[in-house]
């Protein structure tokens, strides 16, 4: 914890491929200090950096109490920011500065990009903002050049992983083979259109008591797949038609 880590992380992947899960479950499991916004819910300069200190004041364990916070310009936030991590006994410390849908900084005035990307070196404090973004650095860059972040990516879940993950979910009254076997029908028929694990969590609970209604009316066991795929098949290419617009309820 005590020595330096680097100034900026730029971590990019497609939307629910692990990054904000990951970064939230890496900085609580180490209880490393750290601040978590998100850039939609915080949409301009002033409530954004307003956030960071107020969560900063309750970064040491047994620190609840926050009082209102009052930050205008980034000359005032780092004044701020050197009095909250000096109150907070961090200055031994590396502080993490999370960034969650980071694109929305484009959003705002020029030069908090820069600021974020330098923060260490202008607070001279030992702190971190890691930027977490669906998009790619280049369409971050500013045209007057800035400090250059480290830039890790997340790939996409192979079917593999999006198999493992969905599978976890299957209903106690039904075994745990027979859910693996929709999954991966319903992975044979999306994959190719849809990647995004919320929505294929979304469509797999959606359309699950349709595969099962062979099994339910005792026309098929669990094991008659070729029927189950049957009845399901003309009901999935209709969800197909509509997905990510919520038209199949």
């Amino acid at each position: 914890r005590q020595q330096f880590s680097l100034p900026s992380i730029f971590i990019y992947g497609h939307t629910s491929s692990g990054k904000t899960y990951v970064m939230q479950t890496l900085l609580t499991t180490l209880q490393l200090p750290h601040v978590f916004v998100n850039c939609v819910e915080y949409f301009t300069s002033r409530l954004l950096l307003e956030e960071i200190l107020i969560q900063l004041q309750s970064c040491s364990p047994g620190t609840e109490q926050t009082s209102p916070v009052h930050c205008d310009t980034l000359n005032d936030f780092v004044r701020l920011f050197k009095q909250a991590v000096a109150s907070q006994e961090l200055q031994d410390q590396t502080l993490y500065i999370v960034l969650d849908r980071a694109e929305q900084l484009r959003e705002m005035e020029a030069n908090i990009l820069p600021a974020f990307l330098r923060l260490q070196e202008l607070t001279d404090r030992n702190v971190t903002v890691v930027l977490l973004s669906e998009i790619v650095w280049e369409l971050f860059r500013p045209n007057i050049g800035c400090f250059e972040p480290f830039t890790m990516y997340f790939p996409d879940y192979s079917i593999g992983h999006l198999q493992k993950i969905l599978s976890q979910n299957h209903p106690p009254e039904y075994s745990a083979d027979f859910y693996s076997a929709y999954i991966n029908i319903l992975l044979g028929v999306f994959y190719m259109v849809c990647r995004d694990l919320k929505e294929l969590r979304h469509l797999a609970a959606l359309n699950f008591a349709k595969y099962c209604e062979p099994v339910v009316r005792g026309e098929a066991n669990e094991r008659d797949t070729r029927k189950l795929w049957k009845n399901i098949e003309p009901h999935l290419k209709k969800a197909m038609q509509t997905v990510y617009l919520r038209e199949i309820s």
